[in-house]
């Protein structure tokens, strides 16, 4: 597809997630964490009047990660998280079968955690994120893939209280995102800062003094307006994850 409406066709994105791993209540220790989350991705291209069209992928998405909280409860999050062996479908409609998915992001956040009474705890956080996704396209198109990467702050808030002789945790955080898509025949278009949200909960619970286990439940949705560069051309993404890591305490 040579044409400009081909293009946004070919147009598929994803945003880093933006959600902290939720540090723990106590304080001064240091926490790595590592662990895989099935992931189910959804896409939606729009052009009203001229082109719809959804695309999706599920995969496993490996997860690694280190936390520090000071004695007085300040805290610093770095996380990383990538696909395995991830395909779309967004070429079905055509025949083309699925295609090669791929998903990296990282974030960087700092946050505070005030313990109340009873061992429940308080946070407010903020950071930093970024993510490039690429989407492999079918054997004769005019680009082999299609890349986007999006950057962006944001901040939240969460709680946790001690449940079932371990943690029961939620947060919520919003973010200002920005984003590029562009492919490798040259195609380059800048989205318009962009609200996302992103919502989850987890259960963790201790194996010994140092080590733990933790499930998790994480809902993202992001909107971008691409319309300063493309009239009216708008792409919404969804993101559902259900993961278990395990998180070793010094």
């Amino acid at each position: 597809m040579t044409n400009r409406v081909g293009k946004v066709c070919a147009l598929l994105c994803a945003a880093a997630a933006f959600f902290p791993a939720l540090a723990q209540a106590q304080s001064g220790v240091f926490r790595v964490y590592a662990g895989l989350a099935p992931t189910s991705y959804r896409i939606t291209l729009n052009i009203p009047g001229a082109f719809n069209a959804t695309a999706k992928s599920n995969y496993a998405a490996a997860n690694l990660g280190a936390t520090w909280v000071s004695p007085r409860g300040v805290y610093v999050d770095v996380s990383g998280q990538k696909s395995l062996n991830a395909k779309h479908d967004l070429w079905d409609s055509i025949g083309a079968g699925q295609q090669k998915f791929s998903r990296d992001s990282y974030t960087l956040t700092g946050g505070y955690i005030h313990v109340l009474s009873g061992g429940v705890s308080i946070s407010g956080f903020g950071g930093y994120t970024y993510g490039k996704t690429i989407f492999d396209a079918p054997p004769g198109f005019a680009q082999s893939k299609d890349i986007f990467e999006s950057k962006g702050i944001f901040v939240g808030a969460g709680a946790g209280v001690p449940a079932l002789r371990g943690q029961l945790s939620g947060s919520l955080a919003v973010a200002g995102m920005k984003g590029n898509q562009k492919d490798d025949a040259g195609f380059d278009i800048k989205a318009d800062t962009t609200f996302g949200f992103s919502l989850g909960g987890a259960y963790t619970y201790k194996l010994s003094e140092a080590l733990g286990v933790t499930a998790d439940l994480r809902y993202q949705q992001y909107k971008y307006d691409f319309g300063t560069q493309i009239p009216g051309y708008k792409v919404t993404e969804k993101m559902t994850s259900l993961g278990v890591r395990l998180g070793y305490q010094f």
